[in-house]
């Protein structure tokens, strides 16, 4: 699952002052807008007309309906307006020549004949009837409406204010045969429906009471049925689309903090989740309308604004574009709200993008916002991960990529990934997992294709600690060492070790290596001591038996542990619970003093989390790039990312 899904949360702290309460634009350039003084703005659709060429915006408001004329995006112009009862909910829908808004102000459905553009042809029906059979039914309220390729209208969410008792499911009226005066043909109630789409003869509905995307067959309007049903990711299944190619449906939940869900339903009796995806993860904002619209869905996303993802591979959905049209009033966080954009069009012939805000300009109006596409196919990156030592699959690796759209992927339980970037270039791919060493990835990738890169993780600890410098005149001459110098390594988490090296180059220094099954360095340091020591080299292998028991003074063993576990574990030895190594010692009665390293593990195993900071580290920055892959642009209040020749990768802004 994708967390855009994808802002690491080890980001937060550093990027969200910049990157989640102002997103700013990302490949949708803003051409012209339109702006309602007084009213706020509720959902929009767009129509076409073929005579003139002409395209319009046909946009909800809290007072009425507009339409505007978008043919010249820079100058978008009101051709008329219908004042209505005020209502938050307002939502459009057409066939051929005719606007149809339901809204829950009870008025009923209103119809606007297009080719009248003063606005004046227009009703209001409140009564269906079925001519054939004489079954009727009356609503003045419903929720929302979709109509689809063969003039049927479906109204979701119905109500009365008259004492009849509509169906807040759908209600499917025939528009095709009498576009000013539907006829009924059927509803289907099981549950309410917020939201919804069709095609042929199959309802795609958001039953959000339930949370749960239903998939109804409506071939025979006065008795449809289900085909199939599921929960979507946060339980408030409020809008569902589905793919050209019907194998595959899109949701969202209008909750804080929510998904779009991708679904894989070619087998209805069992729809699957195969991903999803956050617009601005842990920013809390709140997802509402999505539309399919061929390789590419288009997001209404509330305080996010216009959001752009690729699905040409349901399984890997990318966010490719967005423009943040949330303002506020000047504070734009946090983004835990129901303004800014409440709906958008990706349909029309130009190719343009039309949104509605509610309320995102400082005066809190309604708006129009006219978008031009600058985004494309997104680049795509999968592979495996596996482990260096024991090519086992790992799961839980986090594949991180550094461009302009920050995301991060993890690894399932096979190992495998899956993830991409919106724009072609060359892009740093960080692998991290707790007991493993990261590794950093320089790779190109191009727009349209997927790049597959496979790589291993070497086992290690991951940071260590020091502390130094403490006296102590308690032994005393009875000790078993007298004054003995003590270098103390303690392990918290057993990795895999093969050997250990503790060497000094000279009188007032010691130097600790451990190595991997390798024998390569994974963790050295070397301390600076107060009093003079002997040199000493120790060397030692881990053992083929059970136990060890291993240390020096003055060239004798002393207490210390290295111990096999069972067999067949995976991380075969554990360091512990002590080694203590001890060199010359002062003279007895003097004063004593112990010096304290602790090899400590930052990890998350099983449920137990280690944690210590990384200090006396011998490591390499390799270089330090901004968050659009820029090196050396050292600015202050920049988020700089810094990457090593260990593969950790530090983030930080510099404030001076």
């Amino acid at each position: 699952m994708k967390y855009t899904n994808k802002l690491n949360q080890i980001l937060l702290l550093f990027i969200f002052p910049i990157f989640t309460y102002s997103q700013g634009n990302y490949n949708l350039t803003l051409l012209g807008e339109f702006e309602w003084q007084n009213t706020e703005g509720s959902d929009i659709w767009g129509w076409y007309n073929p005579n003139n060429g002409y395209e319009y915006a046909l946009v909800g408001l809290n007072d009425g309906f507009s339409c505007v004329d978008v043919t010249n995006p820079t100058n978008p112009t009101e051709m008329f307006y219908i004042s209505s009862k005020n209502s938050t909910w307002r939502d459009v829908k057409t066939w051929n020549n005719y606007a149809y808004v339901t809204t829950e102000a009870d008025t009923g459905l209103l119809i606007v004949d297009l080719n009248d553009m003063t606005g004046q042809t227009h009703w209001y029906v409140t009564n269906f009837t079925n001519p054939v059979n004489g079954s009727s039914t009356e609503f003045t309220s419903a929720h929302n409406l979709y109509i689809d390729e063969n003039g049927i209208a479906y109204i979701f969410g119905a109500g009365s204010n008259s004492g009849s008792n509509p169906s807040d499911g759908v209600i499917f009226l025939d528009v095709e045969s009498n576009p000013t005066n539907p006829y009924y043909l059927g509803e289907w109630g099981d549950h309410y429906i917020h939201d919804g789409m069709a095609r042929g003869d199959t309802l795609y509905a958001g039953c959000i009471n339930i949370g749960e995307l239903y998939i109804i067959d409506v071939s025979d309007k006065n008795n449809p049925i289900v085909l199939g049903h599921r929960p979507t990711p946060s339980n408030f299944s409020h809008n569902i689309w589905v793919s050209d190619d019907g194998n595959y449906v899109f949701t969202t939940d209008e909750k804080s903090n929510a998904f779009i869900g991708s679904y894989d339903i070619t087998n209805l009796s069992n729809i699957i989740e195969i991903d999803r995806i956050q617009s601005n993860p842990g920013s809390n904002s709140v997802p509402h309308n999505t539309h399919v619209d061929g390789n590419f869905l288009i997001t209404s996303w509330y305080r996010d604004g216009t959001v752009v993802h690729d699905i040409t591979y349901p399984d890997n959905i990318i966010q490719v574009a967005y423009f943040d049209s949330y303002i506020g009033g000047g504070n734009n966080g946090p983004n835990n709200g129901f303004d800014g954009c409440w709906g958008t069009y990706p349909y029309l012939p130009s190719g343009n993008i039309i949104s509605s805000d509610i309320n995102s300009s400082s005066s809190q109006s309604g708006r129009l916002l006219v978008f031009r596409r600058d985004f494309q196919q997104a680049c795509f990156l999968k592979g495996n991960v596996t482990d260096l030592n024991s090519s086992l699959p790992l799961s839980g690796v986090k594949v991180e990529i550094i461009s302009p759209i920050l995301n991060f992927e993890t690894t399932n339980i096979l190992g495998d990934y899956s993830t991409g970037v919106p724009t072609a270039g060359t892009f740093d791919i960080i692998f991290s997992k707790a007991c493993y060493l990261s590794d950093t990835i320089t790779l190109s990738m191009l727009n349209g294709i997927v790049t597959t890169l496979d790589i291993a993780l070497e086992p290690s600890f991951i940071s260590s600690s020091f502390n130094g410098g403490a006296i102590d005149n308690s032994i005393g001459n009875g000790g078993f060492f007298n004054g003995d110098q003590h270098l103390i390594f303690n392990s918290y988490q057993e990795c895999i070790i093969k050997s250990a090296n503790i060497y000094s180059e000279g009188s007032n220094t010691i130097t600790f290596e451990l190595r991997n099954n390798n024998g390569n360095v994974i963790d050295d340091t070397t301390l600076s001591i107060l009093s003079g020591l002997q040199n000493i080299i120790l060397n030692f292998e881990v053992p083929v038996g059970n136990n060890m028991q291993l240390g020096v003074s003055q060239g004798s063993l002393y207490n210390s542990g290295l111990y096999r576990n069972s067999t067949g574990a995976i991380f075969p030895y554990d360091i512990g619970p002590l080694i203590t190594i001890t060199g010359t010692s002062a003279q007895s009665g003097s004063s004593y003093y112990y010096f304290y390293y602790d090899i400590e593990v930052d990890v998350s195993c099983g449920n137990t989390t280690f944690t210590s900071e990384i200090l006396n580290r011998d490591r390499k920055l390799l270089k330090t790039i901004d968050i659009l892959g820029r090196e050396n642009n050292k600015k202050a209040n920049n988020l700089l990312i810094f990457i090593y020749d260990d593969g950790t990768v530090e983030k930080k802004i510099i404030t001076k």
